[in-house]
């Protein structure tokens, strides 16, 4: 009875912080979450960007004949990021660098790369500021499976719905994002980004402002997850993100949230 009571009341505390979720982050965010399932962007972000590609096809054009434009999606999962942010930054003006350290989702994604065609090039790391490896959490606690979009090497990430197996994860290797723009930056006329790697963005986009990587983006798309964790790291890394986000409009980068 004692096991059992304790049982309850650990799934009430996971009930209670998941509406946290839903009240914080919103419907899209709080479905996308227990469900796995990609949300469209609302009329407002659309708005966002189709104003970002026009600018960014502008500054293509404006340059030497066959200049191009980079798009890095960091957090590729299975390829859902690609097949929206494709339709408004296309493949004949972007080349795309898709970037996943899941090992469980490369098949997938070589597939994709092989069915469209186009210059689409896969990093199987994780982004993240050195060269090296990381735990990556989240795959054996989510009950989406191997395939989850909520793997991270972020350990607290999503304490919101389980606590993170350290026996469990697995290794991956890391690279710095920000060293991956300063290299190839200069041959494109346009670098987009988007950033949804479950929790990993803070240290990331920090570096990137650090080191005045961000400087060379022409729109930047961050999903926060401050919403997944549980007290008082919802609040440590909420500081944070208001920080980033303050620090990217004073460099007047347009910086966007995406859900």
């Amino acid at each position: 009875m004692k096991a059992k009571s304790m049982a309850n009341k650990f799934s009430l505390n996971r009930i209670g912080r998941a509406l946290d979720v839903l009240r914080d982050g919103g419907v899209k965010t709080f479905v996308r979450q227990v469900v796995g399932a990609p949300q469209p962007p609302d009329a407002f972000v659309e708005r966002l960007l189709r104003r970002d590609a026009a600018k960014a096809l502008s500054r293509i054009d404006s340059h030497l004949p066959h200049q191009r434009g980079l798009f890095l999606d960091c957090g590729s999962n299975l390829g859902q990021g690609f097949g929206l942010f494709e339709k408004y930054f296309p493949l004949a003006k972007f080349d795309f660098v898709l970037i996943e350290p899941n090992p469980n989702c490369i098949p997938q994604l070589k597939d994709l790369i092989r069915r469209r065609g186009g210059n689409i090039e896969l990093i199987e790391a994780a982004a993240g500021t050195e060269v090296g490896h990381a735990k990556f959490f989240g795959l054996s606690e989510d009950h989406r499976g191997s395939t989850s979009d909520g793997g991270s090497i972020l350990k607290d990430h999503n304490s919101v719905f389980y606590d993170p197996d350290e026996q469990r994860a697995l290794s991956v290797p890391t690279f710095s994002l920000s060293d991956l723009i300063a290299e190839r930056a200069d041959r494109y006329g346009v670098v987009i980004m988007k950033v949804d790697i479950e929790g990993g963005e803070y240290d990331v986009l920090e570096d990137m402002l650090k080191n005045n990587t961000a400087d060379r983006l022409g729109a930047i798309y961050v999903e926060f997850h401050s919403h997944f964790m549980v007290e008082p790291k919802r609040t440590e890394y909420r500081s944070r993100e208001l920080a980033i986000a303050r620090e990217f409009a004073r460099r007047r980068i347009p910086f966007r949230l995406w859900h």
